[in-house]
């Protein structure tokens, strides 16, 4: 097998890779997971809200 196959093979495998990515990214099932995953920047760690109410709390008693 000479290089410019294994070329040509690189790229065919690559068109697949590219096309079957293409398909489970755009499948209308998978439209919830996305729209969960887009939110999860403003999402809050429960660890830090209970931080922040342990905190509160701390201050309010030493008031």
């Amino acid at each position: 097998m000479d290089q410019d196959n294994l070329r040509a093979l690189a790229t065919l495998l690559t068109f697949i890779a590219f096309i079957a990515l293409s398909i489970s990214v755009f499948r209308k099932n998978r439209k919830a997971y996305f729209e969960d995953a887009a939110l999860l920047p403003f999402a809050e760690d429960d660890s830090n809200r209970q931080q922040e109410r342990n905190g509160k709390d701390v201050e309010n008693h030493n008031e």
